[in-house]
Order: structure tokens, then C-alpha cells, then sequence
């Protein structure tokens, strides 16, 4: 049985972890979005994590992805013992529940439902949130100083980790960043290029397969991404209200 501090300390821990999880429509860490509404962590490292979203139809399909990945980075903790993921107020929680605690995938949760599509409507919200990211850090990197067209010649390599913010080697200069928002956003580009394995490559890229723009297309491409982001950030704006609206609602 563990200690209360050590208790304490797993929970902070499982926070942690559950604030690199967000929403696939949204881009946004689910923690952020307030759909985290209980979690306690037993004596014996179990896990009950009550989560909740915006509205009662939000699509399964998403809410699985997840719920999966909620799953997934809690269980990988030291310390945990098993992790029980509770969804609150969707039309189809409960299947998504049994799915989601049996370690099922969607396919296998809606076998019916799932289809070739889904892989593709991934891949077209992955692309937006790598464009979005994109956007955001190089408009971080501009307020440091560093304009668009010297990133486009610096790989993932070129951006290092210096304690809470980064340093950026540009050849003939190098460039801190220390401004912590600013540093979190560079950061949150980073983690996309790093899991798509692309750690080794350029640090501008535009699509999934590592495409970097030429620099005749680098205006054109930056507007883009500046539109990712702004949906992103408009869609993200109106789940916080119909989740606010939707919490006082069910006050009692």
C-alpha cells in the first residue's frame, strides 16, 4: 500500500500525462478543455478517470481515439496498476466504455461502422493540426527574432532544448527562445515531427510525408497554416462553452 504523499504524487503524475492528450478535432490537451471531470488513484495504483465532452453527439469515432490514447499514457506510468476510463453523458458511452476497458479497438468496438474513411478523415486532421503547429511556431520563432525564410533551411536538429526554452542554431547565429509560451509552442510542433519519425529531417515540413515548401511557396503555405490554427482555435473556443453551458446545466 502507498504512502498518501506518494498518492499525491501519482495523481500529478497522471495529469501530467493526461495533459499531452487532446482532442483530435480540436488540437487542444483535453485537461485544457476541462473534459476531465474525476480521477482518483487508489492505494494499490488503480486508476478511475471519469471524462466528459462538450456535447452529447460528439462523433464516437474521435471520442474513441480519445479515450484510447487517455488510456494508453496512464497505463505506461510507474506506479499504475490498471486504469478504468468512465465516459460521461454521450449518446453511446456505454459501448464506448465496454470498448474502451476491454482494450478493443474501434473496428472492433463498430465493426459496422468502421471503415476506410476513418483513416482517411485521420489522416486530413493530422495534416491540419501539423499545419496549425506550424503556424504557431513560426510565428514564436519571429517574435525571437528568426524569420520565416531561416527556417527553411534548418532541420529538427537545429532547435535544442535549453532547460525551459530552446536554442536555435542558424549557421552563422544562434537564437534563444526563452519566452515560455512561445517555447511551449515550438515544443508542441517538435513532439508532432518527432512521432512521425521525422526527428532527423527538416524542421519545415507541410504534409505527412515530410514535404517542405519551396521558398516561393513559404507565404502561401504560412497563410494556410495560419487558417488551421484559427479553426482550431474558433472550434476550440465553442467546446468550452457548450461544455460550460452543459456543466451548469446539469447543476443541481
Amino acid at each position: 500500500m502507498m504512502t498518501q504523499d506518494v498518492q499525491v504524487e501519482l495523481k500529478q503524475n497522471v495529469l501530467r500525462a493526461l495533459s499531452t492528450v487532446t482532442d483530435p478535432e480540436l488540437d487542444e490537451p483535453i485537461t485544457d478543455l476541462g473534459f476531465v471531470k474525476e480521477l482518483s488513484v487508489s492505494d494499490e495504483g488503480r486508476v478511475s478517470l471519469d471524462l466528459v465532452t462538450s456535447t452529447f453527439w460528439c462523433s464516437p469515432n474521435f471520442v474513441y481515439m480519445m479515450l484510447e490514447e487517455a488510456r494508453d499514457v496512464v497505463a505506461k506510468l510507474d506506479g499504475i496498476t490498471e486504469v478504468h476510463v468512465h465516459l460521461e453523458g454521450h449518446h453511446d458511452s456505454e459501448r464506448i466504455n465496454g470498448g474502451i476497458n476491454a482494450r478493443k479497438s474501434f473496428s472492433e468496438c463498430y465493426p459496422t461502422e468502421a471503415s476506410g474513411d476513418l483513416e482517411e478523415i485521420t489522416r486530413m486532421i493530422r495534416t491540419r493540426v501539423l499545419r496549425s503547429r506550424l503556424s504557431s511556431m513560426v510565428s514564436a520563432m519571429s517574435r525571437a527574432g528568426v524569420a520565416p525564410a531561416e527556417l527553411l533551411g534548418a532541420s529538427r536538429r537545429d532547435v535544442v532544448a535549453d532547460g525551459e526554452g530552446f536554442i536555435v542554431n542558424l549557421g552563422d547565429r544562434s537564437q534563444p527562445i526563452s519566452d515560455p509560451v512561445d517555447a511551449r509552442r515550438i515544443a508542441r510542433y517538435l513532439s508532432f515531427l518527432d512521432g512521425l519519425g521525422r526527428a532527423d529531417g527538416p524542421l519545415i515540413i507541410w504534409d505527412l510525408e515530410g514535404k517542405t515548401p519551396e521558398p516561393h511557396e513559404m507565404d502561401s503555405v504560412l497563410a494556410l497554416s495560419r487558417s488551421a490554427k484559427s479553426n482550431f482555435s474558433l472550434n476550440a473556443e465553442l467546446c468550452r462553452a457548450l461544455l460550460e453551458s452543459r456543466l451548469n446545466r446539469e447543476e443541481p
